[in-house]
């Protein structure tokens, strides 16, 4: 929970607390100010980024995994290994997770529990390339709920790069290195895996919604 203090005439506090939905509680300052105390719901914002053995959550498997909350802080970080596929050497190229590494380690579903219990529990995910991790999510059971806002922060930047250059005909998918890049982005390795990947998409995000704040 969040503890919101604001000053202001009665009927000010009233319609603040009212846009949170909930009802305030009002005292009176000693130099005359109203002042209005009340909770709010702080919303549970996670991102992530996943290290598969490809494209197709039907053929390929998550050997990765990594979520992160608002503040960039590691919420989860798991290595898995495929019972299916033992080569995957193109997306070892681009994420970093090679397949002689994981064998030893245990099974996504031995952490399935868990990885559900974070993202089912968040008011938002936010995702580079949302479509694509979440066919892997709701093909292994882990996706979020109805009610969970997901944010496909790709979509996002590209519809800031078209409403920037008044260009509809934008490309409509823009690979995440490039957009971190673009941003100035210091990348912490390469290749860059699930951990970099979530806090380069968190960073493009917040970089975003600072654009927006700054148009308005």
């Amino acid at each position: 929970m969040a503890d919101v203090r604001v000053t202001g005439t009665v009927d000010e506090i009233e319609l603040i607390a009212r846009s949170f939905g909930v009802a305030p509680r009002i005292q009176r300052r000693r130099d005359g100010m109203m002042a209005g105390h009340f909770e709010v719901h702080a919303p549970k914002v996670i991102c992530l980024d996943l290290g598969t053995t490809g494209p197709n959550p039907v053929d390929d498997e998550i050997a990765a995994i990594a979520i992160v909350d608002w503040a960039g802080n590691l919420a989860h970080e798991g290595k898995y290994r495929p019972s299916r596929k033992e080569l995957w050497q193109a997306a070892s190229e681009v994420n970093g997770v090679a397949p002689d590494k994981q064998i030893d380690l245990p099974s996504f579903f031995d952490d399935q529990a868990k990885i559900r219990e974070i993202v089912c529990g968040a008011d938002e995910v936010i995702v580079y390339n949302a479509p694509r991790v979440m066919r892997f999510l709701e093909y292994n059971d882990a996706a979020p709920v109805s009610r969970t806002r997901v944010t496909n922060t790709m979509h996002e930047y590209c519809r800031w790069l078209s409403e920037k250059n008044h260009d509809r005909n934008c490309l409509a998918n823009i690979e995440l290195t490039d957009a971190a890049e673009k941003m100035g982005y210091a990348w912490e390795n390469n290749p860059h895996g699930p951990v970099a990947n979530a806090l380069a998409c968190l960073a493009v995000q917040k970089w975003i919604e600072g654009q927006k704040d700054e148009e308005h």
